[in-house]
């Protein structure tokens, strides 16, 4: 009789555990937020992560989203496709989360989102850009525009300018330098635009080769589709030849200022956020992000604070925290006040919004124009 009770009491303990945990996760919102805060594009994934969690901190203080505070569950992926894949195997199967934030770079975006689709979990993307990453996957969706969209841009920009033949530099090894890199081609070409183009990959850092025969086809601009650090090697060896012409680029130029600032003089690429915007809603962000983290926010960190809004937006229209029903609302997203401009979304979960072009002057990144 005695062991009876004790089992008893056991499993009474076991079901009130149960209960507790389930009453307690019940009143809680998990998010995972994967993004690379080490490695060489560090200065991306912490941007988004701060983004992200000062939109976070707002809601919680505000006691969180229909009554519920959200969690984040943070992990660093070093900018590593591998990693970040083992990152999101864990924060669905140990961490148990709602939906994941992430990742950051698109390469490592398009392994996730694999698996993100074949778990039903849902995952927004606050920054990978190549169309792969959404294509196909109905639980994945972006904040930050595609490849081909800002690659087209830039080439219709370039024709408004009168600029008759550009050079551009390609990073065999990114897909989003060839992303961008190919619907710029495309794109200038039918417009009449002469293309020269040089190819390198990740490895290389020494392209005065390249570089020095570009010189020799006199192109009136260089259209360089990578990130910030590439770019930035780049711009200061094309300087060291004498280039004058104009660079031109995709948003994996925004962090050029902290380091290059000098040499990308002049630089014109296309963003959706710009440091000196007048629009309130821009101008309120900087600030709050500046008093949080005492520092200036990079595009990224005003695509992370948007991305926690579209999902602030899916969870209180969403009619419970399953996949099915977030990825539902998400998919409903339209017209909603953000920092990188209004959207809604298209078949294939792309944001539709204006393009912003950045120019490079005094080492600081200053609004061009929107079109």
């Amino acid at each position: 009789m005695k062991k009876l009770l004790f089992v008893m009491s056991l499993l009474l303990l076991f079901v009130v555990s149960c209960g507790s945990k389930k009453a307690a996760d019940s009143n809680v919102i998990k998010i995972g937020v994967i993004a690379p805060l080490t490695g060489d594009v560090a200065q991306y994934g912490v941007a988004v992560k701060n983004g992200v969690q000062l939109k976070v901190d707002e809601l919680n203080a505000a006691g969180g989203i229909n009554g519920k505070k959200i969690e984040l569950v943070v992990a660093d992926s070093k900018g590593e496709s591998q990693e970040a894949v083992n990152i999101f195997k864990k924060m669905v199967s140990q961490d148990k989360v709602n939906l994941v934030i992430g990742e950051v770079i698109s390469s490592a975006s398009i392994a996730v989102s694999e698996l993100a689709q074949k778990a039903k979990v849902p995952m927004i993307t606050a920054s990978g850009t190549a169309l792969d990453i959404t294509k196909g996957k109905d639980y994945v969706f972006r904040t930050t525009f595609t490849d081909p969209f800002q690659g087209t841009a830039v080439a219709k920009y370039a024709k408004t300018k009168g600029i008759k033949k550009i050079a551009v530099l390609t990073n065999t090894s990114s897909d989003y330098s060839l992303g961008l890199a190919e619907a710029f081609k495309k794109q200038a070409t039918q417009d009449g635009i002469t293309i020269v183009e040089e190819k390198y990959t990740k490895d290389d850092k020494d392209f005065k080769s390249i570089l020095t025969k570009i010189k020799g086809q006199n192109p009136e601009a260089l259209y360089i589709p990578d990130y910030y650090n590439t770019n930035g090697l780049i711009a200061t060896q094309a300087n060291e030849l004498g280039f004058k012409i104009p660079y031109l680029g995709g948003d994996g130029w925004d962090g050029i200022q902290t380091n290059f600032g000098k040499v990308a003089e002049g630089t014109i690429f296309s963003s959706q956020f710009a440091p000196d915007d007048t629009d309130p809603t821009v101008v309120k962000f900087i600030k709050d992000y500046k008093a949080k983290f005492n520092s200036n926010p990079l595009v990224f960190a005003a695509l992370g604070y948007d991305t926690v809004i579209v999902v602030e937006n899916a969870i209180k229209n969403s009619k419970d925290l399953s996949g099915e029903s977030i990825r539902t609302a998400m998919a409903a997203t339209k017209g909603l006040p953000l920092v990188t401009g209004t959207f809604q979304f298209d078949a294939d979960r792309n944001p539709n919004k204006k393009v912003t072009f950045i120019e490079v002057k005094g080492g600081k990144l200053t609004l061009k124009e929107k079109l």
